[in-house]
């Protein structure tokens, strides 16, 4: 059966609490499916089973239920995904990537600050990582800051750590949903400049600032948050400096207006082309009590207030949830994972996010069609019956018998000495 990590964490708790040191055990993800599993070799096989899985999920490990101190559940949540990190850990160490020594030093810093900080990390960071193939790798693009301290016998740098905390933090907000609201925040000052005024649209954050002491006292900057300037880490796109407000605000304009434009024309084509109209979904569209159900493999409804006003419509709404610790009712995790309807966007909300499952007889006529496979054609019925073959000649009789004989003749040729069924020679 397939299991969230949250379900294969609770199915190992008994053998915790008990601190069974007899009985081993591994947590497995399929990586082609990200589901979970929990396998108990002989304690004899234990060390190969777990060396032979490893072809297959190569951060896995084994344990006995008294490898984790008769910890909570949470305690082993987050030694399962520590353990794992520390294995890639290892890997990345040996890889050309960091094979450098400042690159050494800068990785071994970042896995000693996360496993002594892990608790410090909100469940959304958590459940981010441990659903990735390579979570570590993941983790040394979320975090721009150098833990590394240069000096012997510090593991990491702990000045910088709140603030490592703060922009993982952030990171992962922005990968998990880009589109998500963001409560509106108190005037924020960056390198000395102070918001005067702040517009998002289009997974872009325009903001027009000032600084009176500066050499030009306004600044323009617009922050795209679309996955490809998250993933190159310069998301900072277009910075202007200038002394005159008018030219300052005139900037600003025509960024937050080239943006709207976007979406606009964004939705035009959805129109002209799938006959999508911009119509948001809400409770009322989703199957009764559906919301205390386990979603994997239904089509949900994201909640309109938990997207940014311009995404607020059954394009950004219908998601088909595909896994996630959040995906089962009353699970420790709460992230749900799938792929958008329209766009087959990869998404990830947390569970308090999904309005429920969607009712199928409320759905937009688009998506009606794209869950609808489409027919096949069928092929028309010949309006005269075909006409019988002519007898074949003897010529014809003697050609194809030898082709039969030469075909025969050559498969024979091909035909290996031992075959093998199953894995197995026959």
């Amino acid at each position: 059966m397939d299991m969230d990590f949250s379900a294969a964490i609770n199915e190992i708790m008994p053998l915790v609490k008990d601190g069974d040191a007899s009985k081993p055990f591994i947590i497995t993800r399929d990586s082609a499916y990200g589901d979970w599993a929990v396998c108990y070799p002989a304690l004899d096989k234990a060390d190969g089973f777990t060396v032979s899985q490893r072809e297959h999920d190569p951060y896995v490990a084994k344990y006995f239920g008294a490898d984790f101190d008769g910890g909570s559940m949470p305690y082993v949540y987050n030694k399962v995904l520590c353990d794992r990190l520390r294995l890639e850990y290892y890997e990345c160490n040996s890889d050309e990537l960091f094979s450098s020594t400042p690159d050494k030093e800068r990785i071994r810093a970042l896995i000693n600050f996360f496993e002594d900080n892990i608790y410090s990390f909100s469940q959304k960071v958590t459940d981010y990582l441990i659903e990735l193939e390579q979570p570590f790798r993941e983790l040394n693009k979320l975090c721009p800051f150098n833990m590394a301290t240069g000096h012997e016998g510090w593991t990491f740098n702990e000045n910088l750590a709140a603030d490592a905390i703060d922009h993982i933090e952030n990171a992962v907000e922005s990968r998990v949903n880009t589109r998500e609201d963001k409560p509106e925040t108190e005037k924020q000052a960056h390198d000395g400049y102070t918001d005067l005024n702040k517009v998002s649209i289009n997974d872009s954050e325009i903001t027009i600032s000032e600084n009176p002491d500066a050499e030009y006292r306004y600044m323009v900057v617009e922050n795209r948050y679309t996955e490809y300037y998250i993933n190159s880490g310069d998301n900072n796109v277009y910075t202007g400096h200038t002394n005159d407000y008018l030219e300052a605000i005139d900037e600003f304009t025509k960024k937050v207006q080239y943006n709207i434009d976007c979406v606009k024309s964004t939705r035009e084509v959805h129109k002209n082309l799938h006959g999508v109209e911009p119509i948001m979904l809400t409770t009322a569209d989703c199957l009764p009590d559906s919301h205390t159900q386990n979603f994997t493999g239904k089509l949900i409804i994201v909640k309109a207030e938990e997207l940014k006003p311009e995404y607020r419509t059954a394009e950004s709404q219908l998601v088909i949830c595909s896994h996630g610790n959040g995906a089962r009712p009353n699970a420790i995790g709460t992230s749900v994972f799938g792929k958008e309807l329209f766009s087959d966007k990869t998404v990830c909300y947390g569970r308090h996010q999904i309005a429920g499952i969607a009712d199928p007889d409320k759905l937009p006529e688009w998506a009606k069609q794209k869950l609808t496979p489409p027919e096949k054609e069928k092929t028309p019925k010949p309006t005269q019956p075909p006409q019988s073959k002519q007898p074949p000649s003897l010529l014809g009789e003697v050609r194809e018998a030898a082709q039969m004989v030469e075909q025969r003749k050559t498969e024979r040729g091909n035909t290996p000495a031992t075959k093998k069924k199953d894995g197995l020679e026959v």
